[in-house]
């Protein structure tokens, strides 16, 4: 007997019936192939939002159904044509026609061609709601990662028993967030102010939103067509001619790519598109950039000539505003102002900004250098000015500036309490020649104000304290973008507010004292870990400046402490050149604290020598110590190597004393 699945479904539903059933009912509208109808056993789902049944009654031809959410009730009026097109009319409105999706041929064969125009990114923070279904995922983690302006933070939540899931996250404008759940990972493009619903059954996805189409495109295909991603296993070391070549390779390799993904499916819409063309480019952009780290490594001291040609034909043939938030097209940024800098002060012997040091140190009221030493300050700034002024090609006077120049960084760097600051000290005074740098750039209006919120929230995230208020001033100064000029006035609001809430730190943050006078690394070590005889121990070499560090702390930690909560395991923290309060900030925002949690901010020669021993290559590194405070191995599984590292740990709790 012909018997429409949609109403199978809703007459189980109605009349309470668990029943198994084999698959569940959802219907893309047909002229625009949107999922905009879900009906399941247990409840509907319409506009992004989960809705009950009241009532189902069935006829001849038609059924009629009620729903409801919260305070709305809907009349659904579904009308059969056949058992995969129907027509729903929705409080008596007109009826539109739907498909039923079979997943088994994919989205694409239900979308049509779409030539609609993605619009410029609009940056503004608000919050994305993310709900949705996952048969056969009960009680299962879903993680969405979501590009802000500098950050890429995780949120996570818990489906329930039937599979279902409620997300909500902040977001800065439209961007990709990638997803996982169980082993699957994917990409989602979600936009502020915007509500979407995912289902997937088995391994097949498909998202209901107002913009959801090119999430269901991103699900079809995807396909990563990123030229080169700088991170740590991507970027490897090569001269400027090698890296001009490897990128236009990959380049030429990407856009045929594309090229050929689109004639399979020419009905692939404009905006995906876009999107994957912009991330060619902005990859390939970024990794140009990123070429400046390399350039010493090669006795070069600038990209080639041939590399900044192709920067600026890259930069004409893509907008200035991208279609979504890119971290490449923001990377790039930030490399371009990095490189910028760096081709600045390598006019001089040493990179120091005395300049800007020299307006910086006086915003450090409880900083106190010798006037002899900031007499010496004054005079080289000076002697600099006049010497760029009057006499670019005495080398006699440039020597003397750099003389002066070593003399300052010698001797600035004797005083304990400006060595730990140094970071943010340092910093601030970037700070402000990376805003004096881009005002004179010729990028456009919003490029420039782009690029500084970029690096304003960069500093205030390294430090995790807020701007002194006369760098404050000077940063809004220039950024003249009002939604670029709030992002940064919420992020200093923001840690003003975490500097004043109070916290309790439940005896996490210990004294130096148990090391007074200690100068050895290993009696340093000994006397720290005296307290935990009998427990095993995993020491975190980290730093406030360090985002990697930081990143790992935050987002990765967790899960390792939940999982040894209860056992021998302690988890020592040591912080290299961290100030107290951004020291305290961290651990406060990140929540690191627990009776199984320790942190030490060692004065800087203390800590160096427990670096010593500990340090392996780079920071963050890992460590682990055995029950009787033996040192086990300083190349311990890092905190995203969940399983290993907790088997690791699980290896020395089983040893026997």
């Amino acid at each position: 007997m012909k018997k429409a699945v949609l109403s199978l479904f809703l007459f189980y539903a109605a009349a309470g019936i668990q029943a198994q059933t084999d698959r569940d009912a959802c219907w893309l509208n047909a002229a625009t192939g949107a999922w905009e109808w879900g009906f399941f056993k247990d409840f509907a789902v319409h506009g992004a939002r989960q809705w009950q049944y009241t009532s189902v009654k069935e006829g001849r031809k038609k059924t009629a159904v009620t729903l409801r959410s919260g305070k709305e009730t809907l009349q659904l009026e579904i009308r059969y044509r056949n058992d995969s097109v129907c027509t729903i009319a929705v409080n008596d409105g007109k009826a539109q026609t739907y498909r039923l999706w079979d997943s088994a041929k994919g989205i694409l064969s239900y979308l049509p061609a779409d030539d609609t125009l993605p619009q410029p990114c609009s940056y503004r923070e608000d919050s994305v709601t993310l709900c949705g279904y996952l048969p056969g995922m009960e009680h299962a983690t879903f993680t969405c990662s979501m590009p802000q302006l500098t950050e890429y933070p995780k949120f996570q939540t818990q489906t329930d028993s039937l599979g279902r899931f409620r997300l909500r996250f902040p977001a800065f404008g439209p961007a990709q967030a990638l997803c996982r759940i169980a082993e699957r990972t994917f990409t989602l493009l979600f936009s502020p102010e915007q509500d979407y619903y995912l289902y997937m059954n088995g391994r097949t996805p498909i998202l209901m939103g107002e913009d959801a189409r090119t999430s269901n495109e991103l699900l079809a295909i995807g396909m990563n067509l990123d030229v080169f991603s700088p991170t740590e296993r991507d970027i490897h070391s090569v001269d400027n001619r090698t890296c001009l070549d490897e990128v236009r390779h990959e380049l030429t390799r990407r856009e045929r790519q594309l090229d050929s993904l689109i004639g399979k499916h020419p009905n692939l819409s404009r905006r995906y598109r876009t999107l994957k063309e912009e991330e060619i480019r902005y990859s390939a952009l970024h990794r140009l950039a990123y070429q400046h780290h390399n350039l010493s490594d090669f006795g070069e001291k600038r990209l080639s000539p041939e590399i900044i040609q192709a920067i600026d034909s890259l930069c004409h043939a893509i907008p200035p505003v991208p279609y979504t938030i890119f971290p490449d097209y923001h990377g790039f940024l930030q490399q371009s102002v990095y490189y910028q800098y760096q081709q600045f002060i390598g006019r001089f012997a040493v990179t120091i900004d005395l300049e800007k040091l020299q307006q910086v140190l006086p915003w450090q009221e409880d900083l106190h250098l010798p006037d002899t030493l900031l007499q010496l300050i004054d005079r080289t700034v000076d002697m600099g000015r006049k010497f760029s002024r009057d006499n670019p090609a005495d080398s006699t006077a440039m020597q003397a500036y750099d003389e002066n120049h070593f003399k300052i960084a010698r001797e600035i760097h004797q005083f304990p309490e400006f060595r730990e600051r140094v970071p943010q000290i340092i910093g601030n005074a970037e700070l402000l020649r990376y805003q004096e740098l881009l005002a004179s750039s010729t990028w456009t209006r919003f490029q420039k104000d782009l690029a500084g919120t970029l690096m304003a929230w960069e500093a205030l995230d390294r430090d995790h304290t807020p701007f002194p208020e006369p760098l404050m001033r000077e940063t809004m100064a220039h950024i003249q973008t009002p939604v670029l000029r709030e992002a940064v006035a919420r992020r200093q609001d923001f840690y003003t507010r975490q500097l004043q809430t109070p916290f309790d730190y439940q005896g996490s943050l210990k004294s130096n004292d148990i090391v007074a006078g200690l100068t050895d690394g290993n009696e340093i070590l000994q006397r720290i870990l005296a307290p935990y005889r009998g427990k095993v121990v995993y020491a975190d070499i980290w730093g406030g400046w360090c985002g990697p560090c930081k990143g790992h702390m935050r987002y990765s930690v967790p899960a390792i402490k939940k999982a040894m909560k209860g056992r021998d395991v302690i988890f020592l923290y040591f912080a290299n050149r961290t100030p107290d309060d951004a020291w305290r900030q961290i651990i406060k925002e990140y929540n690191s604290v627990g009776a199984q949690t320790i942190h030490y901010n060692l004065p800087g020669t203390q800590q160096e020598a427990v670096e010593n021993i500990l340090l392996n290559g780079g920071y963050p590194s890992y460590a682990i110590f055995d029950k009787e405070g033996q040192l086990v191995t300083k190349n311990a599984p890092r905190p995203y190597e969940k399983d290993k590292l907790i088997q690791a740990l699980k290896e020395q709790l089983s040893q026997k004393e």
